[in-house]
């Protein structure tokens, strides 16, 4: 397994937020792993990515917000399909840990707002993601 973090804020210039990305050879490794870590049942997912909350040693929150599993058999099958839609629910999770909603007005922001802070955030998580993946050469 390899692991690397994709930021979510990276994009206005903020390196706090992020998901931990695991990824692993077969698909039968990443589900055990997703079973192991107790975000399961993983029921022979091809990827997955689930919100949490990440703590120090310390007991202070961290900037881990999710993990995101993949596995190269799934990424050289169907890799932008995958890495797009976990980055979807990544991008969702982060959202609603700041509050917004895509569909409902908030603090005075407008729906548009808040769909463009959602689709740059996707993009933005789905770059780093794509890059680090075709440097290890996941997708080959």
């Amino acid at each position: 397994m390899k692991a690397f973090r994709a930021y979510a804020d990276e994009w206005r210039g903020v390196r706090h937020a992020y998901v931990q990305v695991r990824v692993f050879d077969t698909r039968a490794e990443m589900c055990k792993d997703i079973d192991d870590c107790q975000f399961g049942p993983s029921l022979n997912a091809h990827g997955q990515c689930s919100g949490l909350r990440h703590y120090n040693r310390a007991g202070r929150l961290t900037g881990r917000f999710a993990c995101m599993w993949l596995n190269r058999d799934d990424l050289r099958a169907r890799g932008a399909e995958i890495v797009t839609h976990e980055c979807v629910h990544a991008a969702m999770r982060h959202m609603a840990n700041h509050g917004l909603n895509v569909q409902e007005k908030g603090d005075g922001a407008s729906v548009h707002a808040n769909e463009e802070a959602l689709a740059y955030t996707v993009g933005c998580l789905a770059q780093q993601i794509n890059d680090r993946l075709h440097r290890m050469g996941a997708f080959a």
